[in-house]
């Protein structure tokens, strides 16, 4: 509570011999000697125990009550220093609430609180002030005081001018009655204040509540410059908001308005788009919308932007195609090693194009394993159409705004990438590869392959529709391509819409053209080398491909050239070399020990192993099969980390020797004595596909009749129970893998003899290829027949020969 001003003077009263004082409990204030105060009683006992005080004649010890119920003290909320005070007025408001009034006089150390019927007194004794021994520095620092509170009262609010007079006529008072006004003044915590009336030493007290003062003038201070800094910065706001509008007006008035300039400049702009009049007529009211508009308003950004994307697409612009068929076929034979196919279908779009002039864009999908170069294939055919190349992968993504963008009306919409694409690109017409579309993902938020459906249906691409544009586009002139590891993984309605061109691996011969005319080169600019500094010779390139790669494609290939080549520019610059020549002998000193170790075909004829070829990521691998028999009651075991698939197919196979067990000399009680055991070495690696049946059929011939098998013949395809052998993929892969592993010659089925036609000249001349219809025609390729009956069976391997012979065999090699 705030003493009353008027009365902020020494007071000389005395205990008058007086031990025992009532006591009036102070729950929030501290009463300082020469001080008045105010406080409220707010309980029917508490006004009850102050009636028989009189008014100018009563004294009371005021102490302060740091905890509970003010009207009912105890003795241990109360501190033990307080001051002998007067009731100058006892004003009772009513019955359970009275206003009283108090003057502060001497100190006051309690010795002891008691109750004395309802109201609590205590035991008391005064509290002489200590005399100041220097006079002099006693008055400076009562000079002091006074100079640093008129700078708090200055530049304080809280605190109002009439103090000052109050202070400067108090300055002759003495330097214990003015400390004790200053902190009755000055606004401090309930703790501070009572700290200030128990320091009995008034210097000491006077010095506190400088250090006080100072410490608010210091705040204050700091206060004031935030207020004047935040009222200029709003007089700036306010005058630049007054001279905008002064501005807007003169120029109403002059006709020369930025905003009508911005419309008119919109309008003439959208009359120029190649728009249906529903969607001019749209954008228009946009237009027009955005006129009435202030531009710090957010819909006017929203509006503007919107304008501006539909502007900024290449609505009419169109890049001239290359239509020259012979130069577009250099240009994909200089930049791109094999991939006829692609090739092909590249340069029959040119030549329609050439012919009709206007063509749809086609929808092709390269499909191949990783490395086999299907995304910088799309960038070669594009230079070769002479078109804009844009690039959009979409593994992995989620939402399908990413696609169709999000509506302008949420907080940060935008177009999705595919307009974003067009925008960069700047053309109506690019190549637009649209990468690994089989890892294309879907959750809450909606399936990204549905939204391609409508991109990738010629039928229907030619007005596209993007949330954020709410204007169809047309995207009908655009070649796209997709690429895909896997076609499997593509959802079927749009992997419906895709023509798909198949990429296969590269052989060893083909990587070894395309790692000298292309990955080298490239490698060695890019480290600042060149032919003349680091040479790679064949045998050397040979080797890093067979051994140190298992790739279908030559991404690891180009790794492993440019270790070589960070490793010879490290010795150039260290060691001060000119020149390094990689050969087979010195090439483990910079790749280190061959990192893989490819299956070759046995030395000899061997009973109960059977070599199979088998499909993988990375390209083809030869695969034994081996079976053993052992006396039993004609259970069979298969062992080796095998799928359903090929746990199936050993057993159609075993069911088909044992049918066919006459023709081949099994005797019949074999199979009720005799357990056989078929294994699948590499257990660590899983196994499976429909592709084993004719070698497993043959491993178990073999074991059972107790004839070798020709351990250079490599063999592929799935059987029937009717012993037909069905066709498989990846023929090009595995026959890769039978001419890598020394094989001489594979057995194929029947209908795979259209895919023979892919395959290289080198390739055919390496291998002898056999195509076979039935299980008993790669029997008689790959089992040594009895004896007698080698003519017949060499009759019958001539008539089956697709391709390939002996004689080019030995050339070749």
């Amino acid at each position: 509570m705030t003493p009353t001003l008027d009365a902020l003077r020494p007071y000389e009263g005395d205990l008058h011999d007086l031990e025992r004082v009532p006591v009036v409990p102070l729950a929030s204030s501290v009463l300082f000697p020469g001080a008045l105060l105010s406080i409220q009683i707010s309980s029917e006992q508490g006004v009850a125990n102050l009636r028989h005080l009189r008014d100018g004649e009563a004294h009371v010890g005021a102490f302060l009550q740091e905890g509970g119920n003010r009207d009912l003290a105890s003795p241990e909320d109360l501190s033990r220093v307080g001051v002998l005070a007067l009731v100058v007025q006892q004003l009772v408001i009513a019955h359970d609430r009275c206003q009283l009034v108090l003057r502060g006089g001497v100190r006051l150390q309690a010795e002891e609180f008691f109750s004395a019927g309802p109201m609590l007194e205590a035991r008391v004794r005064p509290l002489p002030s200590i005399a100041s021994s220097d006079a002099d520095s006693a008055t400076r620092l009562v000079e002091k005081a006074g100079y640093v509170f008129e700078k708090l009262v200055d530049g304080d609010e809280r605190y109002g001018s009439d103090l000052v007079g109050v202070v400067r006529s108090s300055l002759e008072t003495g330097v214990d009655a003015f400390a004790d006004l200053l902190a009755s003044v000055i606004h401090l915590s309930t703790e501070e204040k009572q700290s200030l009336l128990e320091t009995l030493d008034p210097i000491e007290r006077l010095e506190r509540i400088v250090k006080f003062m100072q410490k608010d003038v210091g705040r204050a201070a700091i206060d004031r410059d935030l207020a004047r800094q935040t009222q200029l910065s709003i007089n700036r706001r306010e005058r630049e908001r007054y001279l905008r509008e002064q501005l807007r007006v003169i120029q109403d008035e002059l006709g020369d308005s930025p905003i009508e300039n911005e419309v008119d400049s919109y309008l003439e702009r959208l009359d120029g788009l190649p728009l249906d009049d529903d969607y001019r007529t749209q954008l228009r009211r946009e237009v027009q919308r955005l006129s009435l508009l202030s531009p710090g308003s957010s819909d006017y950004a929203v509006i503007r932007t919107h304008l501006d994307t539909v502007l900024q697409l290449p609505w009419s612009e169109l890049t001239e195609d290359r239509v020259d068929v012979e130069l577009a076929a250099k240009l994909l034979d200089t930049n791109h090693h094999g991939l006829r196919e692609v090739k092909d279908r590249v340069l029959e779009f040119l030549a329609v194009l050439k012919l009709k002039g206007d063509l749809k864009g086609p929808i092709l999908c390269f499909a191949g394993p990783p490395g086999v170069g299907k995304t910088s294939l799309g960038k070669s055919i594009a230079d070769a159409l002479g078109r804009k190349f844009v690039r959009l992968s979409v593994g992995g993504v989620t939402d399908e705004a990413e696609i169709r963008g999000h509506r302008k009306t949420y907080v940060g919409a935008m177009p999705g990438k595919l307009v974003q694409s067009y925008i960069q690109v700047g053309t109506r017409n690019p190549l637009f590869v649209i990468d690994e579309i089989d890892k294309i993902g879907k959750d809450f938020r909606g399936d990204p392959a549905a939204a391609l459906l409508e991109v990738l249906d010629p039928q229907q691409n030619h007005s596209f529709t993007d949330r954020y544009l709410e204007i169809p586009f047309d995207l009908s002139q655009t070649l796209f391509i997709t690429t895909a590891n896997l076609l499997d993984d593509i959802p079927p309605a749009l992997r419906d819409r895709l023509e798909v061109i198949r990429l296969s691996g590269y052989d060893e011969e083909e990587k070894l053209q395309i790692a000298t005319k292309h990955l080298t080169p490239a490698v060695l600019s890019a480290h600042g080398l060149t032919p003349d500094r680091l040479e790679i010779d064949d045998a050397a390139m040979a080797s890093i491909i067979r051994d140190y790669t298992a790739e279908a494609g030559v991404r690891e290939l180009s790794r492993k050239i440019a270790s070589i080549a960070r490793k010879v520019a490290r010795r150039i610059v260290a060691e001060g070399l000119e020149s390094e020549a990689v050969t087979r002998s010195n090439l483990a000193s910079y790749l280190g020990m061959a990192a893989f170790e490819h299956e070759f075909a046995g030395r000899a004829p061997e009973v109960g192993i059977a070599t199979g070829l088998a499909w993988t990521s990375a390209g083809g691998e030869i695969m034994f099969i081996e079976a053993t028999r052992m006396s039993g009651t004609g259970k069979t075991t298969v062992t080796g980390h095998l799928g359903e698939v090929m746990r199936e197919s050993v057993q159609a196979a075993y069911s088909y020797v044992r049918s066919r067990a006459a023709e081949l000399g099994i005797d019949g009680k074999t199979f009720a004595d005799q357990d056989i055991h078929i294994h699948f070495p590499a257990g660590a690696i899983q196994k499976d596909g429909p592709s084993a049946g004719v070698a497993i059929a043959t491993a178990i011939a073999s074991v059972l009749s107790d004839r070798p098998v020709r351990h250079d013949v490599a063999m592929t395809g799935e059987i029937t129970l009717r012993g037909k052998i069905l066709s498989v993929g990846g023929l090009k892969e595995k026959l890769i893998a039978a001419r890598r592993a020394h094989v001489s010659r594979v057995v194929v089925p029947m209908g795979n003899r259209k895919d023979l036609a892919e395959l290289s000249e080198d390739m055919k001349g390496a291998l002898e290829i056999v195509a076979a219809e039935r299980v008993e025609d790669a029997w008689r390729e790959a089992l040594i027949p009895a004896r007698g009956g080698e003519r017949g069976v060499a009759r019958k391997r001539r008539e089956n020969v697709v391709a390939g012979g002996r004689e080019e065999r030995r050339q070749h090699r």
